[in-house]
């Protein structure tokens, strides 16, 4: 996820106004990258008949809109660095349980095209 590291860094460089810019424009982005995925999930979904990767999309968009939220919520008009702070620390949980959810999904997939493939030839 490049908008948690990109607004981790700007914390430390940008003026608190330029941070929450760049926050807000961020968060756009990653709302309109999390509509995108969650309209093409569907079709993996339909295809491989799990709902793991449907459940992770889920849980997913309500860190999407929690870690858009949060900054606000906790600083009102004029979050904080620290405000901030809580919403990329968020930003990099979701996004390491969303790769551990994608990886152990290709795992599964490959084991069960493989135990596929061995009762296919036995027939």
């Amino acid at each position: 996820m490049p908008s948690p590291l990109g607004l981790s860094l700007s914390l430390v460089a940008l003026q608190p106004i330029w941070s929450r810019v760049l926050f807000a424009l961020l968060s756009l982005l990653l709302l309109a990258a999390n509509l995108d995925t969650a309209a093409r999930i569907r079709a993996v979904t339909r295809v491989t008949g799990s709902t793991a990767l449907l459940v992770n999309e889920l849980v997913g968009s309500a860190a999407v809109l929690v870690v858009v939220a949060l900054p606000w919520v906790l600083g009102g008009l004029h979050p904080t660095r620290e405000d901030l702070a809580w919403a990329i620390l968020l930003a990099f949980a979701a996004g390491f349980a969303s790769i551990s959810a994608l990886v152990l999904f290709v795992l599964d997939l490959a084991r069960f095209e493989a135990k596929s493939g061995d009762e296919g030839d036995g027939q």
